[in-house]
Protein backbone atom coordinates (compact mmCIF):
# COMPACT_ATOMS: atom_id res chain seq x y z
CA UNK A 1 0.00 0.00 0.00
CA UNK A 2 1.22 3.97 -0.63
CA UNK A 3 2.52 5.63 1.99
CA UNK A 4 0.17 8.78 2.34
CA UNK A 5 -1.42 11.32 4.79
CA UNK A 6 -5.24 11.29 4.33
CA UNK A 7 -7.90 14.05 5.78
CA UNK A 8 -11.48 13.91 6.62
CA UNK A 9 -13.75 16.78 6.86
CA UNK A 10 -16.59 16.29 9.20
CA UNK A 11 -19.26 18.40 8.66
CA UNK A 12 -22.56 18.35 10.73
CA UNK A 13 -24.17 21.50 9.29
CA UNK A 14 -24.28 24.97 10.87
CA UNK A 15 -27.39 25.11 12.58
CA UNK A 16 -28.84 27.83 10.33
CA UNK A 17 -32.52 26.59 8.20
CA UNK A 18 -31.68 29.02 5.16
CA UNK A 19 -28.05 27.65 4.43
CA UNK A 20 -28.98 24.33 4.64
CA UNK A 21 -32.19 24.64 2.14
CA UNK A 22 -29.60 25.70 -0.06
CA UNK A 23 -26.96 22.64 0.70
CA UNK A 24 -30.28 20.26 -0.14
CA UNK A 25 -31.21 21.95 -3.13
CA UNK A 26 -27.95 22.16 -4.95
CA UNK A 27 -27.46 18.24 -3.94
CA UNK A 28 -30.98 17.32 -5.63
CA UNK A 29 -29.57 19.48 -8.43
CA UNK A 30 -26.29 17.71 -8.75
CA UNK A 31 -27.66 14.00 -11.04
CA UNK A 32 -24.98 13.69 -13.43
CA UNK A 33 -24.04 9.72 -13.09
CA UNK A 34 -20.17 11.04 -13.86
CA UNK A 35 -17.93 10.94 -10.24
CA UNK A 36 -16.45 14.71 -10.65
CA UNK A 37 -14.38 17.02 -8.39
CA UNK A 38 -15.45 20.38 -7.10
CA UNK A 39 -13.14 23.27 -7.97
CA UNK A 40 -14.04 26.55 -7.24
CA UNK A 41 -13.38 29.28 -10.31
CA UNK A 42 -12.60 32.23 -8.35
CA UNK A 43 -9.20 30.35 -8.02
CA UNK A 44 -6.91 28.87 -10.28
CA UNK A 45 -7.96 25.66 -12.06
CA UNK A 46 -4.59 24.52 -11.26
CA UNK A 47 -5.54 24.45 -7.41
CA UNK A 48 -7.68 21.18 -7.93
CA UNK A 49 -6.90 18.55 -9.60
CA UNK A 50 -7.32 14.22 -9.55
CA UNK A 51 -4.99 12.31 -7.35
CA UNK A 52 -3.64 9.49 -8.78
CA UNK A 53 -5.27 7.16 -6.18
CA UNK A 54 -8.28 8.74 -6.83
CA UNK A 55 -8.37 7.49 -10.38
CA UNK A 56 -8.12 4.07 -9.29
CA UNK A 57 -11.03 3.98 -6.76
CA UNK A 58 -14.41 2.77 -7.20
CA UNK A 59 -17.16 4.60 -6.83
CA UNK A 60 -18.80 3.09 -3.59
CA UNK A 61 -15.23 4.29 -2.27
CA UNK A 62 -15.62 7.78 -3.57
CA UNK A 63 -19.12 8.59 -2.10
CA UNK A 64 -22.33 7.14 -1.26
CA UNK A 65 -24.21 8.69 -4.13
CA UNK A 66 -23.33 8.19 -7.86
CA UNK A 67 -22.60 12.29 -7.94
CA UNK A 68 -20.84 14.27 -5.14
CA UNK A 69 -22.85 16.95 -3.26
CA UNK A 70 -22.66 20.15 -4.21
CA UNK A 71 -21.11 22.71 -1.26
CA UNK A 72 -22.58 25.89 -0.34
CA UNK A 73 -19.80 28.23 -1.98
CA UNK A 74 -18.67 26.68 -4.89
CA UNK A 75 -20.32 27.06 -8.29
CA UNK A 76 -21.10 24.00 -10.54
CA UNK A 77 -19.02 20.92 -10.50
CA UNK A 78 -16.52 20.16 -13.85
CA UNK A 79 -14.16 17.41 -14.30
CA UNK A 80 -10.76 18.70 -14.09
CA UNK A 81 -7.57 16.54 -15.72
CA UNK A 82 -4.72 16.27 -13.46
CA UNK A 83 -2.29 18.70 -13.49
CA UNK A 84 1.53 17.40 -13.99
CA UNK A 85 3.54 20.07 -12.45
CA UNK A 86 3.29 21.88 -9.10
CA UNK A 87 1.46 25.59 -8.65
CA UNK A 88 3.93 28.36 -8.77
CA UNK A 89 2.86 30.58 -5.88
CA UNK A 90 4.14 34.34 -5.88
CA UNK A 91 3.90 36.48 -2.97
CA UNK A 92 1.49 38.58 -3.71
CA UNK A 93 -1.31 35.38 -3.60
CA UNK A 94 -0.69 35.72 0.25
CA UNK A 95 -0.06 38.71 0.49
CA UNK A 96 -3.97 38.82 -0.59
CA UNK A 97 -4.60 36.55 1.77
CA UNK A 98 -3.29 38.22 4.87
CA UNK A 99 -4.51 41.39 3.75
CA UNK A 100 -8.21 40.11 3.66
CA UNK A 101 -8.75 36.99 5.77
CA UNK A 102 -7.40 36.39 9.28
CA UNK A 103 -5.29 33.05 10.03
CA UNK A 104 -4.73 30.78 12.54
CA UNK A 105 -2.01 28.37 13.02
CA UNK A 106 -1.85 24.58 14.21
CA UNK A 107 1.37 23.07 14.58
CA UNK A 108 1.39 19.24 15.26
CA UNK A 109 4.39 16.63 16.13
CA UNK A 110 4.11 12.96 16.00
CA UNK A 111 7.15 11.73 18.33
CA UNK A 112 6.22 8.60 17.76
CA UNK A 113 7.77 5.33 15.41
CA UNK A 114 3.90 4.99 13.99
CA UNK A 115 1.79 6.99 11.93
CA UNK A 116 -1.00 8.64 14.42
CA UNK A 117 -4.63 9.92 13.65
CA UNK A 118 -5.01 13.46 14.60
CA UNK A 119 -8.52 14.96 14.68
CA UNK A 120 -9.09 18.86 14.97
CA UNK A 121 -11.73 21.62 15.66
CA UNK A 122 -14.32 19.27 16.70
CA UNK A 123 -14.75 20.96 20.19
CA UNK A 124 -18.63 20.38 20.43
CA UNK A 125 -17.58 16.54 20.75
CA UNK A 126 -13.92 17.16 22.28
CA UNK A 127 -12.63 13.91 20.52
CA UNK A 128 -9.23 13.69 20.93
CA UNK A 129 -6.59 15.44 19.07
CA UNK A 130 -5.00 11.94 18.50
CA UNK A 131 -6.18 9.15 20.84
CA UNK A 132 -4.12 7.45 23.03
CA UNK A 133 -2.95 4.24 21.91
CA UNK A 134 -1.89 1.26 24.16
CA UNK A 135 1.88 1.39 25.28
CA UNK A 136 1.25 5.66 25.36
CA UNK A 137 2.48 7.21 28.21
CA UNK A 138 -0.58 8.65 29.57
CA UNK A 139 -1.41 12.54 29.90
CA UNK A 140 -2.02 13.63 32.95
CA UNK A 141 -4.73 16.21 33.89
CA UNK A 142 -4.75 18.29 36.77
CA UNK A 143 -6.99 19.92 39.73
CA UNK A 144 -6.35 21.22 43.12
CA UNK A 145 -9.50 20.38 45.40
CA UNK A 146 -9.84 22.64 49.13
CA UNK A 147 -10.25 20.14 51.95
CA UNK A 148 -11.67 22.80 53.85
CA UNK A 149 -16.09 23.30 54.28
CA UNK A 150 -18.46 24.19 56.62
CA UNK A 151 -17.70 21.57 58.92
CA UNK A 152 -14.48 22.46 59.59
CA UNK A 153 -10.67 22.30 57.71
CA UNK A 154 -8.15 20.05 57.62
CA UNK A 155 -4.72 20.27 59.07
CA UNK A 156 -1.95 18.82 57.36
CA UNK A 157 -2.84 16.10 55.63
CA UNK A 158 -0.79 12.85 55.42
CA UNK A 159 -1.87 9.67 54.37
CA UNK A 160 -4.70 8.86 52.31
CA UNK A 161 -6.83 6.17 50.31
CA UNK A 162 -9.78 5.50 48.29
CA UNK A 163 -12.67 2.82 49.98
CA UNK A 164 -13.53 0.72 47.55
CA UNK A 165 -17.03 -0.23 49.66
CA UNK A 166 -17.79 3.27 48.49
CA UNK A 167 -15.87 5.36 46.83
CA UNK A 168 -14.87 8.04 49.06
CA UNK A 169 -11.19 9.58 49.56
CA UNK A 170 -10.13 9.37 52.98
CA UNK A 171 -7.29 11.60 54.15
CA UNK A 172 -5.80 11.86 57.72
CA UNK A 173 -4.88 15.36 59.13
CA UNK A 174 -1.76 14.97 61.43
CA UNK A 175 -2.74 18.63 63.49
CA UNK A 176 -6.37 18.78 63.40
CA UNK A 177 -6.88 14.89 64.71
CA UNK A 178 -9.45 14.56 62.13
CA UNK A 179 -10.47 12.86 59.02
CA UNK A 180 -11.50 14.16 55.54
CA UNK A 181 -14.03 12.33 53.62
CA UNK A 182 -14.74 13.47 50.10
CA UNK A 183 -16.46 12.56 47.51
CA UNK A 184 -16.11 14.11 43.40
CA UNK A 185 -18.08 17.07 44.63
CA UNK A 186 -16.07 17.77 47.70
CA UNK A 187 -16.62 17.21 51.52
CA UNK A 188 -18.65 14.49 52.50
CA UNK A 189 -17.46 14.84 56.62
CA UNK A 190 -14.99 15.99 59.03
CA UNK A 191 -14.93 13.08 60.97
CA UNK A 192 -12.96 13.49 64.21
CA UNK A 193 -10.37 11.43 65.98
CA UNK A 194 -10.09 13.18 69.70
CA UNK A 195 -10.54 16.81 70.41
CA UNK A 196 -7.57 19.40 70.91
CA UNK A 197 -6.14 20.43 73.84
CA UNK A 198 -3.59 23.43 73.99
CA UNK A 199 -3.82 23.72 70.17
CA UNK A 200 -1.49 20.80 70.51
CA UNK A 201 -3.29 17.60 68.14
CA UNK A 202 -3.58 14.50 70.78
CA UNK A 203 -3.74 11.49 68.53
CA UNK A 204 -2.84 12.97 65.02
CA UNK A 205 -3.37 10.62 62.75
CA UNK A 206 -0.93 10.18 60.02
CA UNK A 207 -2.04 7.12 57.82
CA UNK A 208 -4.76 5.13 57.17
CA UNK A 209 -5.81 1.65 55.11
CA UNK A 210 -8.65 0.02 54.59
CA UNK A 211 -10.75 -3.62 55.10
CA UNK A 212 -10.75 -4.91 50.99
CA UNK A 213 -12.59 -8.38 51.65
CA UNK A 214 -15.96 -7.97 49.66
CA UNK A 215 -16.92 -11.26 51.55
CA UNK A 216 -16.38 -10.13 54.85
CA UNK A 217 -19.00 -7.85 57.29
CA UNK A 218 -15.82 -5.63 57.94
CA UNK A 219 -15.65 -4.68 54.28
CA UNK A 220 -15.03 -0.56 54.08
CA UNK A 221 -13.95 -0.45 57.70
CA UNK A 222 -11.15 2.08 57.44
CA UNK A 223 -8.34 1.52 60.30
CA UNK A 224 -6.12 5.09 60.84
CA UNK A 225 -2.59 5.06 62.80
CA UNK A 226 -2.29 7.86 65.46
CA UNK A 227 1.14 9.03 65.85
CA UNK A 228 0.87 10.58 69.09
CA UNK A 229 -1.35 8.08 71.01
CA UNK A 230 -0.18 5.65 70.23
CA UNK A 231 -3.53 4.34 68.89
CA UNK A 232 -5.48 3.18 66.20
CA UNK A 233 -9.16 4.13 65.46
CA UNK A 234 -11.37 1.97 63.45
CA UNK A 235 -13.79 3.86 61.21
CA UNK A 236 -16.80 2.46 60.22
CA UNK A 237 -18.61 2.44 56.72
CA UNK A 238 -20.96 4.84 58.23
CA UNK A 239 -18.09 7.35 59.50
CA UNK A 240 -18.20 7.02 62.59
CA UNK A 241 -15.22 6.53 65.25
CA UNK A 242 -16.64 3.30 67.67
CA UNK A 243 -13.22 2.08 68.80
CA UNK A 244 -9.49 2.79 69.49
CA UNK A 245 -6.98 0.45 70.26
CA UNK A 246 -3.93 0.85 71.84
CA UNK A 247 -0.42 -0.62 69.65
CA UNK A 248 3.08 -0.42 69.88
CA UNK A 249 4.77 3.53 70.32
CA UNK A 250 4.51 5.56 68.08
CA UNK A 251 2.79 3.90 64.93
CA UNK A 252 3.67 5.76 62.02
CA UNK A 253 2.30 2.85 59.09
CA UNK A 254 -0.95 0.74 58.74
CA UNK A 255 -1.73 -1.97 56.49
CA UNK A 256 -4.47 -4.53 55.74
CA UNK A 257 -3.11 -7.81 55.11
CA UNK A 258 -5.87 -9.58 52.67
CA UNK A 259 -4.37 -13.01 52.95
CA UNK A 260 -5.08 -13.09 56.83
CA UNK A 261 -7.93 -10.50 57.17
CA UNK A 262 -5.62 -8.53 59.61
CA UNK A 263 -4.42 -5.14 60.45
CA UNK A 264 -0.21 -4.59 60.29
CA UNK A 265 0.97 -1.75 62.53
CA UNK A 266 4.55 -0.29 62.22
CA UNK A 267 5.75 1.08 65.36
CA UNK A 268 8.72 3.47 64.99
CA UNK A 269 9.79 3.76 68.12
CA UNK A 270 9.55 0.41 70.04
CA UNK A 271 10.74 -1.40 66.76
CA UNK A 272 7.60 -3.62 66.85
CA UNK A 273 4.45 -4.34 64.97
CA UNK A 274 1.48 -4.72 65.87
CA UNK A 275 -1.27 -7.73 64.39
CA UNK A 276 -5.01 -6.64 65.12
CA UNK A 277 -7.78 -9.12 64.48
CA UNK A 278 -10.54 -7.24 61.93
CA UNK A 279 -13.02 -9.17 64.26
CA UNK A 280 -12.87 -8.98 67.67
CA UNK A 281 -10.66 -5.70 66.79
CA UNK A 282 -8.53 -6.55 69.48
CA UNK A 283 -4.29 -6.95 69.57
CA UNK A 284 -3.53 -10.43 69.10
CA UNK A 285 0.22 -10.56 68.62
CA UNK A 286 3.52 -8.09 69.00
CA UNK A 287 6.57 -9.18 66.90
CA UNK A 288 10.13 -7.56 67.49
CA UNK A 289 11.59 -6.33 63.86
CA UNK A 290 14.41 -4.24 62.50
CA UNK A 291 14.95 -0.80 63.66
CA UNK A 292 12.36 2.52 63.43
CA UNK A 293 10.13 0.23 61.12
CA UNK A 294 8.54 2.97 58.85
CA UNK A 295 5.80 1.04 56.53
CA UNK A 296 4.52 -2.44 55.59
CA UNK A 297 3.93 -4.35 52.15
CA UNK A 298 2.06 -7.18 51.70
CA UNK A 299 2.40 -10.19 49.35
CA UNK A 300 -1.39 -11.00 48.74
CA UNK A 301 -1.10 -14.35 47.14
CA UNK A 302 0.58 -15.82 50.41
CA UNK A 303 0.04 -13.09 52.77
CA UNK A 304 4.07 -12.77 53.80
CA UNK A 305 4.90 -9.13 55.20
CA UNK A 306 7.69 -6.92 54.22
CA UNK A 307 8.31 -4.61 57.06
CA UNK A 308 10.90 -1.70 55.91
CA UNK A 309 13.04 -0.69 58.72
CA UNK A 310 14.45 2.97 58.42
CA UNK A 311 16.88 2.72 61.09
CA UNK A 312 18.57 -0.26 60.18
CA UNK A 313 18.05 -0.18 56.38
CA UNK A 314 16.68 -3.23 56.04
CA UNK A 315 13.39 -5.36 55.45
CA UNK A 316 12.50 -8.08 58.30
CA UNK A 317 10.29 -10.83 56.26
CA UNK A 318 7.43 -12.72 58.23
CA UNK A 319 4.99 -15.43 56.72
CA UNK A 320 1.45 -15.89 57.47
CA UNK A 321 1.66 -17.20 60.75
CA UNK A 322 4.11 -14.09 62.02
CA UNK A 323 7.01 -16.07 62.23
CA UNK A 324 10.37 -14.17 61.30
CA UNK A 325 11.52 -15.64 57.81
CA UNK A 326 14.54 -13.73 56.90
CA UNK A 327 15.80 -10.51 57.13
CA UNK A 328 16.94 -8.30 53.64
CA UNK A 329 20.04 -6.02 54.74
CA UNK A 330 21.35 -3.18 53.24
CA UNK A 331 18.49 -1.79 50.99
CA UNK A 332 19.93 1.38 50.27
CA UNK A 333 19.39 4.38 52.93
CA UNK A 334 16.28 5.38 55.10
CA UNK A 335 13.84 3.00 53.25
CA UNK A 336 10.64 4.49 53.70
CA UNK A 337 7.77 2.60 51.57
CA UNK A 338 7.31 -0.19 49.46
CA UNK A 339 5.24 -1.28 47.30
CA UNK A 340 4.35 -4.74 45.48
CA UNK A 341 4.19 -5.39 41.96
CA UNK A 342 2.05 -8.30 40.69
CA UNK A 343 3.17 -8.38 37.02
CA UNK A 344 6.43 -9.35 38.04
CA UNK A 345 6.19 -10.51 41.35
CA UNK A 346 8.71 -7.31 42.81
CA UNK A 347 8.80 -5.41 45.59
CA UNK A 348 9.76 -1.87 45.31
CA UNK A 349 11.52 -0.20 47.94
CA UNK A 350 11.73 3.67 47.99
CA UNK A 351 15.09 4.37 49.08
CA UNK A 352 15.13 8.22 50.43
CA UNK A 353 18.57 8.71 51.30
CA UNK A 354 19.78 7.65 48.18
CA UNK A 355 16.95 8.92 45.82
CA UNK A 356 16.55 5.90 44.06
CA UNK A 357 14.05 2.73 44.01
CA UNK A 358 15.05 -0.71 44.91
CA UNK A 359 13.75 -3.08 42.77
CA UNK A 360 13.67 -6.83 45.04
CA UNK A 361 12.88 -10.20 43.41
CA UNK A 362 10.66 -11.92 45.90
CA UNK A 363 11.30 -15.41 44.48
CA UNK A 364 15.22 -14.93 45.57
CA UNK A 365 14.53 -12.15 47.70
CA UNK A 366 17.88 -10.69 46.37
CA UNK A 367 18.02 -6.49 45.13
CA UNK A 368 18.38 -5.56 41.77
CA UNK A 369 20.00 -2.60 40.48
CA UNK A 370 18.75 0.96 42.18
CA UNK A 371 16.52 3.06 39.64
CA UNK A 372 17.90 6.72 40.19
CA UNK A 373 14.44 9.11 40.87
CA UNK A 374 13.75 12.33 42.02
CA UNK A 375 14.84 14.13 44.97
CA UNK A 376 14.01 12.88 48.38
CA UNK A 377 11.24 10.65 47.77
CA UNK A 378 8.97 8.92 50.07
CA UNK A 379 6.02 7.33 49.12
CA UNK A 380 5.22 4.86 46.13
CA UNK A 381 2.13 3.55 44.80
CA UNK A 382 1.33 1.13 42.00
CA UNK A 383 -1.23 1.67 39.16
CA UNK A 384 -2.58 -1.22 38.18
CA UNK A 385 -4.80 -0.11 35.49
CA UNK A 386 -1.94 2.08 33.92
CA UNK A 387 0.69 -0.72 35.01
CA UNK A 388 2.74 2.08 36.43
CA UNK A 389 4.70 3.41 39.63
CA UNK A 390 4.12 6.51 41.00
CA UNK A 391 7.37 7.78 43.11
CA UNK A 392 6.27 10.90 44.78
CA UNK A 393 9.77 13.07 45.35
CA UNK A 394 9.66 15.59 47.84
CA UNK A 395 11.93 18.22 47.82
CA UNK A 396 11.23 18.78 43.85
CA UNK A 397 7.55 18.23 43.71
CA UNK A 398 7.55 15.83 41.00
CA UNK A 399 6.60 12.18 40.47
CA UNK A 400 8.72 9.72 38.71
CA UNK A 401 6.94 7.28 36.67
CA UNK A 402 8.79 3.26 36.79
CA UNK A 403 7.34 0.94 34.07
CA UNK A 404 7.50 -2.85 34.43
CA UNK A 405 11.15 -3.50 32.90
CA UNK A 406 12.47 -0.80 35.83
CA UNK A 407 12.54 2.07 33.03
CA UNK A 408 11.44 5.78 34.27
CA UNK A 409 9.53 6.87 31.56
CA UNK A 410 9.22 10.44 32.94
CA UNK A 411 9.36 12.83 35.54
CA UNK A 412 6.04 14.93 36.14
CA UNK A 413 5.09 17.99 38.07
CA UNK A 414 1.94 16.94 39.64
CA UNK A 415 1.38 19.72 42.05
CA UNK A 416 2.89 19.40 45.61
CA UNK A 417 4.50 15.88 47.00
CA UNK A 418 4.29 14.76 50.35
CA UNK A 419 3.51 11.24 52.14
CA UNK A 420 -0.01 10.77 50.68
CA UNK A 421 -0.65 9.27 47.59
CA UNK A 422 -3.97 7.31 46.57
CA UNK A 423 -4.65 5.64 43.38
CA UNK A 424 -9.10 5.49 42.78
CA UNK A 425 -8.68 2.18 40.37
CA UNK A 426 -12.31 2.15 39.69
CA UNK A 427 -12.24 5.89 38.39
CA UNK A 428 -8.99 5.75 36.90
CA UNK A 429 -7.52 8.67 39.06
CA UNK A 430 -4.90 8.98 41.84
CA UNK A 431 -4.52 12.01 44.53
CA UNK A 432 -1.70 13.69 46.12
CA UNK A 433 -1.74 15.50 49.70
CA UNK A 434 -0.11 18.99 50.20
CA UNK A 435 -0.11 19.27 53.45
CA UNK A 436 1.04 23.16 53.46
CA UNK A 437 -2.04 24.26 51.60
CA UNK A 438 -4.05 22.18 53.55
CA UNK A 439 -5.80 20.72 49.97
CA UNK A 440 -5.19 17.19 47.46
CA UNK A 441 -4.34 17.00 44.12
CA UNK A 442 -6.89 15.09 41.74
CA UNK A 443 -4.62 13.84 38.47
CA UNK A 444 -6.58 11.94 35.85
CA UNK A 445 -5.68 11.25 32.25
CA UNK A 446 -6.55 12.82 29.02
CA UNK A 447 -8.14 10.56 26.19
CA UNK A 448 -5.22 12.10 24.23
CA UNK A 449 -2.40 10.69 22.95
CA UNK A 450 1.43 12.43 24.36
CA UNK A 451 2.63 11.05 21.73
CA UNK A 452 1.12 13.80 19.43
CA UNK A 453 1.83 17.46 20.61
CA UNK A 454 -0.02 20.65 19.39
CA UNK A 455 0.85 23.83 20.09
CA UNK A 456 -0.80 25.52 22.80
CA UNK A 457 -3.03 28.39 20.78
CA UNK A 458 -4.64 25.87 19.47
CA UNK A 459 -7.44 25.05 22.38
CA UNK A 460 -8.05 28.39 22.72
CA UNK A 461 -8.97 29.21 19.10
CA UNK A 462 -11.07 25.67 19.38
CA UNK A 463 -13.38 27.62 21.99
CA UNK A 464 -13.22 30.48 19.74
CA UNK A 465 -14.49 28.84 17.01
CA UNK A 466 -17.51 27.64 18.78
CA UNK A 467 -18.71 30.62 19.57
CA UNK A 468 -17.80 32.67 16.77
CA UNK A 469 -17.96 30.31 13.67
CA UNK A 470 -15.82 31.09 10.93
CA UNK A 471 -15.56 30.27 7.26
CA UNK A 472 -12.78 28.78 5.72
CA UNK A 473 -11.17 30.63 2.69
CA UNK A 474 -7.58 28.71 1.73
CA UNK A 475 -5.70 26.21 4.08
CA UNK A 476 -1.95 25.36 3.45
CA UNK A 477 -0.17 22.43 5.15
CA UNK A 478 3.68 22.17 5.57
CA UNK A 479 5.15 18.66 6.27
CA UNK A 480 8.57 17.73 7.57
CA UNK A 481 10.21 14.99 6.40
CA UNK A 482 9.51 12.95 3.30
CA UNK A 483 6.00 11.62 3.77
CA UNK A 484 3.26 13.57 1.45
CA UNK A 485 0.05 13.84 1.05
CA UNK A 486 -1.40 11.78 -1.87
CA UNK A 487 -5.04 11.82 -1.24
CA UNK A 488 -7.33 14.19 0.64
CA UNK A 489 -11.20 13.04 1.42
CA UNK A 490 -13.83 14.88 2.32
CA UNK A 491 -16.80 13.25 3.96
CA UNK A 492 -19.78 15.56 5.00
CA UNK A 493 -22.66 14.46 7.31
CA UNK A 494 -26.00 15.89 6.90
CA UNK A 495 -28.47 16.17 9.95
CA UNK A 496 -30.12 13.31 9.66
CA UNK A 497 -26.66 11.49 9.66
CA UNK A 498 -26.24 10.48 6.15
CA UNK A 499 -22.47 10.53 5.42
CA UNK A 500 -21.16 11.27 1.60
CA UNK A 501 -17.45 11.21 1.04
CA UNK A 502 -15.53 12.29 -1.79
CA UNK A 503 -11.96 13.43 -2.85
CA UNK A 504 -10.72 16.76 -2.87
CA UNK A 505 -7.26 17.85 -3.91
CA UNK A 506 -4.02 19.20 -2.64
CA UNK A 507 -1.72 21.22 -4.86
CA UNK A 508 2.01 21.02 -4.32
CA UNK A 509 3.52 24.49 -4.21
CA UNK A 510 6.48 25.67 -5.79
CA UNK A 511 8.62 28.72 -4.57
CA UNK A 512 11.70 30.56 -6.19
CA UNK A 513 13.09 29.00 -2.33
CA UNK A 514 11.66 25.50 -3.40
CA UNK A 515 9.49 24.84 -0.54
CA UNK A 516 8.56 20.86 -1.94
CA UNK A 517 6.92 19.75 1.06
CA UNK A 518 3.83 22.68 0.77
CA UNK A 519 0.19 21.62 -0.34
CA UNK A 520 -2.53 24.16 -0.55
CA UNK A 521 -5.81 23.03 -0.30
CA UNK A 522 -8.90 25.59 -1.61
CA UNK A 523 -11.08 22.18 -1.59
CA UNK A 524 -11.49 23.42 2.02
CA UNK A 525 -12.88 26.86 1.06
CA UNK A 526 -16.69 27.41 2.53
CA UNK A 527 -16.49 24.83 5.12
CA UNK A 528 -17.40 25.99 8.48
CA UNK A 529 -15.69 26.25 11.95
CA UNK A 530 -17.98 26.24 15.13
CA UNK A 531 -16.89 23.50 17.01
CA UNK A 532 -18.83 20.86 15.36
CA UNK A 533 -17.12 20.24 12.19
CA UNK A 534 -13.51 18.34 12.10
CA UNK A 535 -10.59 17.85 9.95
CA UNK A 536 -9.22 14.26 10.40
CA UNK A 537 -6.14 13.27 8.82
CA UNK A 538 -2.95 11.10 9.36
CA UNK A 539 0.35 12.55 10.35
CA UNK A 540 3.56 10.35 9.66
CA UNK A 541 6.15 9.00 12.27
CA UNK A 542 8.53 12.16 13.61
CA UNK A 543 6.77 14.23 11.02
CA UNK A 544 5.65 17.78 11.90
CA UNK A 545 2.69 19.21 10.10
CA UNK A 546 2.06 23.02 9.93
CA UNK A 547 -1.74 24.29 9.44
CA UNK A 548 -2.43 27.79 8.09
CA UNK A 549 -5.69 28.56 7.72
CA UNK A 550 -7.28 31.76 6.49
CA UNK A 551 -10.79 32.62 7.58
CA UNK A 552 -13.33 35.12 8.23
CA UNK A 553 -15.61 35.33 10.76
CA UNK A 554 -19.56 34.51 10.35
CA UNK A 555 -22.24 37.40 11.71
CA UNK A 556 -25.97 37.40 11.65
CA UNK A 557 -27.20 38.81 8.34
CA UNK A 558 -23.91 38.11 6.17
CA UNK A 559 -25.49 34.69 3.93
CA UNK A 560 -27.03 36.14 0.92
CA UNK A 561 -29.42 34.69 -1.28
CA UNK A 562 -26.52 32.23 -3.29
CA UNK A 563 -25.53 31.12 0.09
CA UNK A 564 -21.87 33.15 -0.35
CA UNK A 565 -20.91 34.56 2.88
CA UNK A 566 -19.44 37.72 2.44
CA UNK A 567 -16.44 39.55 4.55
CA UNK A 568 -17.74 42.60 6.23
Amino acid sequence: MKKSTEILVLTTGIGLAALWALYEKRRNQNTSEETVIKTDLSVEAEDDFIAPDILTQPLSVLSSKQSLPQRFVTPKPKLIKKIQQPIVRTDDFYTGLEQNYDTTQVTITNTSDIKREVHLWSGHKKPPVSPALPGDLPKHIIRTLSTSSSQGTGIYPQGMLVNPFNGYTYLANQLSDNITVLDRNGVVKMISISPISNSVSDRSPVDLTVHTDADSPNYGKVYTANILNNTVSVITTNLEVVKTIPVGIRPIGVTFNPFSKQVYVANIADNTVTIIDTVTEMVIATVGVGKSPRSIVIHPDNGHTYVLNSGDDSITVLDANLMVITTIPDIGDTPTTGVYHPVNNHLYVVSSGTNTVIPIDLDTNIPKAAIAVGANPYKIAYHPTRKLMYVGNRDDDTFSLIDTSDMVLTTLSLGKVNTGIAIDIKNDRMYSSNPTSGSISLITYSKDSSAVTINEGYIEKQEDFRFNPAMVEHVKFVLSGIERFTVLQVQEVSMSGAIDTYPISLSRYSHPQNFGSVYEVSGLKGTILNGQNGWLFQIAPKQTITLITYYYQIKRGQFLDEGVVVKK
